[in-house]
């Protein structure tokens, strides 16, 4: 009876033995076809498995991987963050307590040593002692989700970005116009109560508020349009060959009366003739924009130069004064419609808040760069870059 028991014990155990073949086998059938990495590591830090997939995820053989130090593995951030889980792992075994499983970002290094984004889950697998036991680890490539995500986030900061660029667009319509209409409004019919009652004396002064406010108007209006065309990609741009300089003398010729009346010394310092291919209205609205500001900013008896030069690959264009210049905080605010930014002259002229991100907008369309160079009390230097092809 003893020995029917007995062979009836051994024949179970060669079933179950068997049976956990066939399981081992058909896990690691699994294991060895799925996409995810599957891994094994001890507690100790040692792999005992990785499943083929290592090499289509990160480039390497399963030898190649195995025989990696954990530097060569993850970027310095995961490392740490791998390590203190098996820091925890290890003294939750070596005091009894349960060990733990993993869920998060873990950022390896492919063969190539590009970075490759996964999101791993470990799961504690509990042997007869410290050496069989296991934890259990599944990689998953998540670069394609990661940069999906990325797109996302860029996207939504270029709504937020048109969003504010509407309030603001629409904050300017409703206080900048308003205010300037008004006063066109006010002073227009001053003028024709004191023309009914025969006063004429006071009516050259406010004709001169008259023309400043409608003239402030008139700008505004122009760069309010030009905006709204250039956020709907309707503005024409059409490039042709022109001489820079040719646009240089044109523009100073149109703003040498306003120049005149704060006697101030526009000068046009370009010699060499430079010939461009530009849109002529948005080059000519850029240097319009740059020296209508600097006589804005520079005070009776001072100076503007505009000059031109040739580089390698482009085309340069400065326009420097001798005007108050500016702190290194409102230099930060230029360009941008968004931050609102806009002072009065030296005169107490009025501006737009539109015309040097008109110009950020209108030179980028060329493929060229704006800059600007201030000191408060020493002046200012705006210029552009043109690229020659």
């Amino acid at each position: 009876m003893a020995k029917e028991a007995l062979n009836k014990e051994l024949i179970e155990l060669k079933k179950a033995y068997h049976d956990l073949q066939i399981n081992e086998e058909r896990y690691r059938l699994i294991a060895d076809h799925v996409r995810d990495v599957i891994w094994t590591m001890k507690l100790d830090g040692s792999i005992t498995y990785i499943s083929p997939a290592i090499e289509a995820v990160r480039g390497l053989t399963v030898e190649e991987a195995k025989n990696q130090a954990i530097h060569e593995i993850l970027t310095p951030e995961s490392v740490l963050k791998v390590g203190a889980y098996m820091q925890e792992q290890y003294i939750a075994y070596t005091s009894g307590l349960p060990l733990s499983s993993f869920k998060g970002q873990v950022d390896y290094y492919r063969k190539d040593g590009s970075i490759l984004h996964t999101e791993v889950l470990t799961y504690p697998i509990l042997g007869e002692d410290f050496d069989s036991t296991l934890i259990l680890g599944v990689t998953r490539d998540i670069t394609e989700r990661k940069q999906f995500e990325s797109r996302l986030l860029e996207q939504a900061q270029i709504l937020n970005e048109l969003n504010a660029t509407k309030d603001k667009f629409f904050s300017i319509i409703a206080h900048d116009l308003k205010n300037p209409i008004r006063s066109i409004l006010g002073f227009s019919e001053l003028i024709q109560e004191e023309a009914k009652e025969g006063k004429n004396q006071p009516i050259s002064s406010y004709a001169d508020i008259l023309h400043s406010s409608a003239k402030h108007t008139a700008e505004l209006l122009e760069n309010l349009l030009d905006w709204a065309k250039t956020q709907q990609n309707s503005f024409p741009f059409s490039p042709s060959e022109v001489a820079i300089n040719d646009l240089i003398s044109e523009e100073i010729n149109i703003l040498r009366p306003t120049a005149d009346h704060k006697n101030i010394k526009l000068i046009d310092a370009t010699v060499d003739q430079i010939m461009v291919t530009v849109d002529r209205k948005m080059i000519g609205t850029v240097i319009r924009n740059l020296i209508s500001n600097a006589i804005k900013f520079t005070k009776n008896g001072g100076s503007i130069t505009v000059d031109a030069c040739l580089l390698p690959e482009s085309a340069v264009v400065a326009v420097t004064d001798t005007g108050i210049g500016m702190s290194e905080e409102n230099l930060s605010k230029l360009f941008h419609i968004v931050d609102g930014f806009t002072t009065r002259g030296t005169d107490n002229e009025k501006g737009t808040g539109l015309g040097l991100a008109l110009c950020k907008e209108f030179i980028e369309k060329h493929g060229g760069e704006i800059q600007v160079s201030s000191e408060l009390g020493m002046g200012s230097k705006f210029s552009f870059t043109i690229p020659l092809k």
